[in-house]
């Protein structure tokens, strides 16, 4: 089961002690992804995530953010979605003070070096570039555009060529600043650790993070009456198609049966469902 303890700075800290494993994973969940960005901001979160791993003022490159872990056997990597942002690491029980300490450095000393943003800026054009070559990646972008059109929902996480390549360092900053704080955190643990000295640690590493208000998410808007397509023709000998019904809010109690015929009808992800 469980443990919860909140930070006086609102900072949420979830672990699950696993006695029986050698490891330990801890992750660190923002509440800052694409759904909460203005159209010209389309892509930072995606872009801030990148450039957490690019240098802090105290491992100022990419190396020495990642080497630590990668010396000790352990793995360190994030992900970007419409809600979230995440950074995890896993590594030996021992190695858990170490682990953190790089997480926390990211999170709040990431130093977003000019030219270092330049290059990563290539880095998601081409990754943009990729998926808009590849019809089983377009499709699942094209079938957001179908169910969310003309709002973030619908937007790729990556954002576009265009606000990729106008994206400023202010700008990035600007939005980490309203998103990554505190109260608008989750840091969770499991492992072979128990809940108080992963609290310690996270209150030594994260205590001083400082909270301020942060942005809400662009409510989806609801307005269709009709059923809708949008077909992206290629000279390639593969058709791929993508069929999206609106389902249930992940509040809803049906939630789980959902998930389940979802699976047992094409063994397929389990789609995500917004309805707020």
């Amino acid at each position: 089961m469980y443990k919860k303890t909140i930070l006086d700075n609102g900072l949420r800290i979830l672990t699950e002690t696993m006695p029986h494993t050698r490891s330990v994973s801890v992750a660190i969940f923002l509440g800052a992804g694409s759904r909460y960005e203005s159209e010209q901001e389309s892509g930072a979160a995606h872009f801030i995530e990148h450039m957490l791993f690019k240098g802090t003022r105290g491992r100022p490159n990419a190396h020495e953010v990642c080497q630590p872990i990668e010396a000790v056997g352990g793995v360190l990597n994030g992900g970007t979605d419409k809600e979230l942002t995440i950074y995890w690491c896993k590594v030996a029980s021992q190695h858990f003070d170490l682990a953190l300490d790089v997480l926390a450095d990211m999170v709040l000393e990431s130093k977003f070096d000019p030219a270092e943003m330049d290059k990563e800026r290539q880095v998601i054009i081409e990754e943009i570039n990729m998926s808009l070559d590849s019809p089983q990646s377009q499709v699942g972008l094209l079938i957001d555009e179908v169910v969310w059109p003309d709002q973030p929902l619908g937007w790729d996480v990556a954002g576009n060529k265009a606000t990729v390549s106008q994206m400023s360092r202010d700008n990035l900053l600007d939005f980490m600043g309203q998103m990554y704080r505190p109260k608008n955190a989750l840091v969770s643990v499991a492992g072979n650790i128990d809940h108080e000295q992963a609290v310690r640690s996270i209150a030594r590493g994260l205590g001083r993070w400082q909270d301020a208000p942060v942005r809400s998410w662009s409510p989806a808007k609801e307005a269709q009456r009709s059923p809708r397509v949008k077909v992206a023709a290629r000279p390639a000998e593969q058709a791929h198609l993508c069929l999206a019904l609106r389902g249930v809010s992940y509040m809803h109690p049906d939630r789980f049966a959902h998930d389940l015929l979802n699976v047992v009808l094409g063994e397929g992800m389990t789609s995500r469902l917004f309805l707020e």
